[in-house]
C-alpha cells in the first residue's frame, strides 16, 4: 500500500475543509490538486492544506502555523499569494473567513 503526502489529506474544493484521504485510493488524484491551477502540488501542498485548517484558530495553533509557514518559504511558497489566490477565487467559499485570517496571520508573523 502506497500513502504519500498527496494522498494523505483530502480537501473540499468548495469549503477548503480539510480531512484525512483515503490510503487505499493510490491511484486517483487528490481533489485538492485541482483546488487551483497555481496550488502547490505535493508535500509543500499537503502543507498548504495544515496551514489552511489551523488558521481556523491562530491563538491555539500559533506555533505550528509559524512552523508551516517557515517550511513553505524555505521550500519557494509564497503563502499569501496562495491564500490570496483562494480569497478571490468565486468558486471557493472557505468555511471561515480566510480574507480577514489572513491579515491576522500578517500580523501574527511581523
Amino acid at each position: 500500500m502506497r500513502y504519500t503526502a498527496s494522498t494523505a489529506l483530502e480537501c473540499c474544493q468548495r469549503c477548503l475543509s480539510v480531512e484525512p484521504g483515503d490510503p487505499d485510493d493510490v491511484d486517483a488524484t487528490p481533489r485538492w490538486m485541482t483546488i487551483h491551477a497555481r496550488f502547490p502540488t505535493g508535500t509543500e501542498g499537503v502543507a498548504v492544506l495544515l496551514l489552511i485548517e489551523r488558521l481556523d484558530s491562530l491563538a491555539l495553533n500559533r506555533r505550528e502555523i509559524e512552523s508551516l509557514v517557515e517550511y513553505l518559504e524555505a521550500n519557494g511558497v509564497d503563502i499569501f499569494l496562495t491564500l490570496d489566490r483562494l480569497v478571490t477565487t468565486p468558486e471557493i467559499e472557505p468555511f471561515f473567513d480566510l480574507g480577514r485570517r489572513c491579515d491576522q496571520l500578517n500580523a501574527l508573523l511581523d
